[in-house]
């Protein structure tokens, strides 16, 4: 896809932008660099139209790298979307204090650079006009076995613009089911590892916290105020139909509602 970006730089300069993936497609720290372009910008503000010429053989994740430079300033977004995130080349102080891993010898260990999403509320996405739009977010990754992004999203992610999305399962035949099993995305790069760690919100912003399902237009089910990553609804007397509806909602206004998986039993 074509990318433009805009940015503001105190004078004139040169900004260097390369695009990078990981050398393994299911790794996710851009240690190839595939093209690398130079970007004069006049002092003021710059909008930069990224035409990459790469092509990828494999499903994997793509890094469009802005190299440091203090005289540019880029802009972000708030929105924040399941599968798309924002890395900074820093220091990780439990392993490596130089932005990178490097072993001495052959011992089993990759050599890597350490690419890290910034806690929140830092670490906004850059904002990009991305054209055409990323294809990766269909209702069919509910059911591709995935419940995390690997070398894709693996989540269906609803429109921007949606309040209350919702998602119609057919079956071709009638089908008895006996509970439903959803997983939702409580955000594996910002992990709540315990009550120590200081975080901004009560629940992760991409966390779905409220599910409706219909028959038609018979309520079944309901989960409200969720802020867990995996909830099961069962049924005392088992249903038996060919047609669900699940409509759902989220607190975060600037998070478009994500399922990963929905599994019936």
């Amino acid at each position: 896809p074509s990318l433009v970006v805009s940015c503001i730089a105190i004078e004139e300069t040169t900004l260097t932008i390369e695009l990078r993936k990981s050398a393994k497609s299911f790794n996710h720290t851009p240690d190839v660099v595939l093209e690398t372009i130079n970007i004069a910008l006049v002092k003021g503000n710059n909008e930069i139209k990224l035409d990459f010429i790469s092509h990828f053989t494999e499903a994997c994740y793509a890094f469009v790298c802005f190299m440091k430079n203090e005289k540019v300033e880029l802009q972000y977004s708030d929105t924040r979307i399941t599968g798309l995130l924002s890395v900074f080349n820093s220091t990780n102080p439990a392993v490596s204090n130089y932005g990178k891993q490097s072993p001495q010898s052959d011992i089993g260990v990759d050599a890597f650079e350490f690419w890290c999403p910034q806690r929140r509320p830092e670490g906004q996405n850059i904002a990009m006009k991305i054209t055409p739009g990323i294809d990766l977010f269909r209702a069919e990754n509910i059911k591709n076995g995935y419940q995390r992004p690997i070398s894709s999203p693996n989540a269906w992610v609803a429109n921007l613009n949606e309040i209350n999305p919702q998602l119609c399962i057919k079956w071709d035949k009638i089908v008895e089911i006996k509970e439903i099993v959803l997983f939702f995305d409580c955000d594996f790069d910002n992990p709540m590892e315990n009550v120590l760690m200081k975080h901004p919100t009560q629940i992760q912003p991409f966390c779905v916290t409220d599910v409706h399902v219909m028959e038609g237009t018979k309520s079944i089910a309901k989960i409200e105020n969720n802020h867990q990553a995996q909830r099961t609804i069962k049924f005392d007397i088992p249903l038996k139909t060919h047609e669900l509806t699940l409509k759902f909602s989220n607190l975060e206004t600037n998070c478009p509602v994500s399922i990963f998986e929905i599994r019936c039993y």
